[in-house]
């Protein structure tokens, strides 16, 4: 694959972008560090250089399948992910500022706003009877992350903000995160489990980007030599992929029919029409949706999310495939130095072990951050420092 793939570091291509992540992808999975931070770096460039050229894009939902004939851009969860990455390469490089900023803008891909109708009472003649919602970011290990970079960094009003919204988006990791905080632990491993959501047209001339769920991996048990790590499931991918602040937007869909649906009875006009989600701020997106004749279509999204009709007008089902599904965190104590033992215990989505066990595998001074990804047929050996 990395053959096929190596043209990307060079080219500036419309596949750049997605050549370049999955040779990402494959440097992190044989552990050669140095060459993943470089296409992680690159990655990350080229991925802000599209958001930044984009007019509106800070303000819209960026949950559009893009013409195929244009650079691949890669939808909110890809773009979060290539900063990720970035962020954990440097902070096991012992990089917190670096880290932090690429935490941050991992952040910030997951941002945007939509429009809906107003409630009937909140109508006005000669109004557009449309309200605008902000949504914020919802990755909770990614705002546990900026924690412990800014607690590492001595910045503690930080540290009590990114931990409390870490909280507040997934109640039942406080106690993990809590101990991700507590000086005491220095072993951190995110560990990636299953595949990324498989993207697939549908609607009208396959125009509407969907998503089905990839295959999942359940994590059983993590241990450093014979010390249990605690551990849990931080994100999943395919929710990612199909909300909107943490709102699917099947029901935001809802919503917005049964509000158009009332303010039309009551002679009301919204200036959000037809059956989908408004696009905010992008008048050219709602042009697309017309030209593909899907600003009036009824087409049931099941779980399906709402895209941008490319003028193809197939939507565009380019993917970072090798991404992950899920993210997994785990963490605990050891004692500084080299030697050590890493161990998880974990099952495929068919119940296959997926288990891997590491040695030689160093512990620093300060926090040492790993990486592992869960693979048929991956079952450890010697780490790479």
């Amino acid at each position: 694959m990395e053959a096929s793939y190596q043209g990307a570091v060079e080219d500036d291509g419309k596949n750049a972008l997605l050549g370049t992540e999955k040779l990402l992808s494959a440097a992190m999975l044989r552990q050669d560090w140095k060459e993943a931070e470089r296409l992680a770096i690159r990655a990350s460039t080229l991925v802000n250089i599209f958001v930044a050229g984009e007019g509106g894009e800070r303000d819209a939902l960026s949950l559009f399948g893009q013409e195929k004939d244009k650079p691949f851009k890669g939808e909110p969860h890809e773009r979060a992910m290539v900063d990720f990455y970035l962020g954990v390469l440097r902070f096991r490089d012992q990089d917190y500022e670096g880290a932090l900023s690429a935490f941050r803008s991992a952040m910030y891909k997951d941002r945007g706003s939509f429009l809906l109708p107003v409630e009937r009472q909140e109508a006005r003649r000669g109004s557009d009877n449309v309200k605008r919602f902000v949504y914020e970011d919802d990755y909770a290990l990614f705002k546990f992350f900026a924690a412990k970079c800014s607690q590492l960094l001595d910045e503690p009003a930080d540290v009590e903000k990114y931990l409390s919204q870490a909280k507040e988006i997934r109640p039942e990791m406080a106690p993990l995160f809590d101990q991700g905080m507590d000086p005491r632990t220095n072993v951190l491993v995110v560990i990636e489990g299953g595949r990324a959501p498989y993207k697939r047209r549908t609607g009208p001339q396959g125009a509407i980007l969907g998503y089905a769920p990839g295959p999942q991996s359940t994590l059983e048990d993590a241990w450093i030599d014979e010390h249990g790590l605690s551990h849990g499931l931080c994100e999943d991918l395919y929710l990612q992929a199909t909300t909107v602040g943490g709102r699917q937007v099947d029901e935001l869909n809802v919503v917005k029919a049964q509000r158009q649906e009332a303010l039309h009875a009551a002679g009301f006009a919204a200036a959000a029409a037809g059956t989908f989600l408004a696009i905010a701020g992008s008048e050219s997106r709602n042009r697309n949706l017309q030209t593909a004749g899907l600003i009036t279509a009824g087409v049931g999204l099941a779980t399906m999310i709402v895209a941008e009709a490319a003028i193809d007008p197939s939507a565009d089902v380019r993917a970072w495939a090798t991404l992950p599904g899920q993210l997994f965190l785990a963490l605990g104590h050891a004692e500084p130095g080299a030697g050590h033992k890493l161990r998880v215990r974990a099952r495929g989505p068919s119940g296959g072990d997926q288990s891997q066990e590491w040695y030689d595998v160093p512990v620093r001074e300060g926090v040492s951050l790993y990486l592992i990804r869960l693979l048929p047929g991956r079952g450890g050996g010697a780490w790479s420092p």
